[in-house]
């Protein structure tokens, strides 16, 4: 009986010393994204096919100031309609110019006609004029005729005149702001300052670039603001129950090992998302603001973890 309790001692220290290490606490390391609370995105516009290509943007981590052109789309991916906008722009252009021309000859034309009216005015003033003892009754009322006609002839060539010039000024400025519009449709310029970050593609995680192809919609740039900076991250379903709102924990930026930060949990999720590119998994989307007392120089886009105390490693 002796031989046997013997015998059995070191199984009982093996199963003992397994399950300590089980349930032994452990940290959990959490991966994340500096974001910025207030930012301008820019998205891809609508398009005729569904596509557009990013035809120009300003370089990765430049820094945008108010008015800057950020991001110049084409009308289109499709060869047949890549210049599409383009041809569309230089129509609305000849258009203006069409729409110049002819208010300046509508001006002209009324111009003239108000200069010939007042110069048959002047003409029926000298004819009216003459006294009636030297004309015949029929030529002295004809005479008087013709004065209250050109009178009445100027008020509508001075009438005219006007109305020429405003239809023209309505014509050049409503081309002008379609010109506007069509530009602004194919240029996107800052409205803030601050670093421009380039957007991922949705489906394969890889940043956007020059040249890419995109669907309306799509996030191509952003320009954050400086203030207001947290760290974004995805925590799976299975450490999500260690985490509780307000909680501490250690931030390290991965551009600044050396100097770790404090962190909160300031907001985490309630409903699990799929994170397609990280396969079946569930995660909660959590949000951890910081207090950056090094003054470091903390830009969106870069990345860090933070430290959770006490998980269990089940």
């Amino acid at each position: 009986m002796k031989t046997l309790k013997l015998s059995a001692l070191p199984l009982m220290l093996a199963s003992a010393l397994f399950t300590t290490k089980v349930f032994a606490s452990q940290n959990i390391f959490i991966t994340g994204e500096i974001k910025a609370s207030d930012s301008q995105t820019f998205f891809a516009p609508q398009s005729d096919t569904w596509r557009i290509q990013v035809e120009w943007m300003l370089p990765e981590g430049e820094v945008a100031k108010p008015g800057d052109v950020v991001v110049v789309f084409e009308g289109g991916s499709i060869a047949s309609n890549i210049e599409q906008d383009e041809v569309n722009l230089n129509t609305a252009l000849d258009e203006l110019k069409r729409q110049i021309n002819q208010g300046k000859q509508s001006i002209l034309e009324a111009e003239f006609a108000l200069t010939r009216a007042d110069l048959l005015l002047e003409k029926a003033k000298i004819d009216a004029a003459v006294p009636k003892s030297h004309l015949s009754a029929f030529d002295y009322e004809e005479n008087q005729l013709k004065l209250e006609q050109a009178v009445i002839q100027k008020h509508k060539a001075k009438a005219s005149l006007a109305e020429k010039q405003n239809s023209a000024q309505v014509n050049i400025s409503k081309q002008e702001i379609e010109i506007i519009k069509r530009l602004q449709k194919l240029t996107h310029k800052a409205t803030n300052q601050g670093p421009i970050l380039y957007g991922n593609h949705p489906w394969y995680g890889t940043k956007l670039f020059t040249g890419v192809t995109a669907q309306p919609g799509w996030k191509i740039a952003e320009i954050p603001a400086m203030t207001g900076l947290y760290l974004e991250a995805w925590v799976h379903e299975i450490d999500y129950k260690h985490l509780k709102r307000e909680q501490t924990m250690s931030l390290t930026l991965d551009a600044y090992q050396d100097t770790p930060l404090t962190a909160k949990l300031s907001d985490i999720s309630t409903q699990p998302e799929e994170r397609k590119e990280w396969g079946k998994d569930a995660y909660y989307r959590a949000k951890f603001t910081f207090d950056d007392t090094q003054q470091l120089k903390i830009l969106p886009g870069m990345t860090g973890r933070v430290v959770v105390q006490g998980g269990s490693n089940e």
